[in-house]
């Protein structure tokens, strides 16, 4: 589908075109990152491996589209190469090589940031000593019975909300952030390698019973192995408890 909130006409933000148009060039950065002048990249899928042994990446795929922009900027000075005389395929493959991208729980935290500012104070955080609020909030984190209510009808989804999936059908190890919502369509944002689009991207699920809930609609987006998203859903939607902001 487009990558563009303005390609949809009406959207849970009061149908407010100021608010509409904020949030379209918000997640226009993650989609359509300029590195160099002229040159436009999707931000790759990032995460930090611990296992079998530790591989890391600048900012652990948590950063924001400014840092990796300038952690890109950094490795190819490091490395003696001019990226103005590259293509965009060959920075993004560039970027890949280094580690640098966004994973999907540092994506869903910076839409979250953007959309309620300070949200994470008073929520439980994932263990870990990092200071930085985005490395302490996993997919599991954001989404946990402790920071969230449970949305249970399609009509009740609102942006902001959250839809955990299992990649690999144990726990939620994946979160789709709904960015806008008709009474006919949901779409949503994600950072994914496991996806045709890898990196940050749009989808769309189709509602088809607004009472039901969303096992119930007709998702689009599939896994490169051609399995639909909806097979990987973990329970209900999740709403962050906003009365602690």
């Amino acid at each position: 589908m487009e990558d563009t909130i303005s390609a949809h006409n009406d959207f849970l933000l009061g149908r407010d075109k100021k608010k509409n148009k904020e949030l379209s060039s918000f997640l226009e950065q993650f989609f359509s990152l300029e590195v160099v002048p002229g040159k436009k990249v999707r931000i790759p899928y990032w995460r930090n491996r611990l296992f079998p042994r530790r591989i890391q990446g600048p900012f652990g795929g948590k950063g924001t589209p400014q840092e990796i922009k300038k952690a890109t900027l950094q490795k190819a000075r490091e490395a003696g190469v001019n990226l103005r005389e590259m293509s965009e395929e060959e920075i993004r493959k560039f970027m890949k090589q280094k580690r640098i991208g966004l994973d999907c729980s540092g994506f869903a935290f910076q839409i979250l940031a953007f959309l309620f500012p300070g949200f994470w104070q008073g929520l439980k955080m994932a263990p870990g000593r990092s200071k930085n609020p985005i490395r302490r909030f996993n997919a599991q984190a954001l989404t946990s019975e402790e920071n969230t209510s449970p949305v249970k009808k399609v009509k009740d989804i609102k942006v902001g909300d959250l839809i955990p999936l299992s990649f690999l059908g144990k726990k939620t190890d994946h979160v789709l952030v709904v960015v806008g919502k008709t009474d006919k369509e949901i779409i949503y944002a994600h950072s994914s390698q496991k996806t045709p689009i890898t990196g940050p991207h749009l989808g769309k699920i189709i509602v088809t019973d607004s009472n039901a809930g969303l096992e119930k609609q007709k998702w689009l987006e599939k896994t490169r192995k051609g399995a639909p998203l909806i097979t990987l859903l973990q329970g209900v939607p999740r709403r962050i408890a906003r009365e602690k902001i």
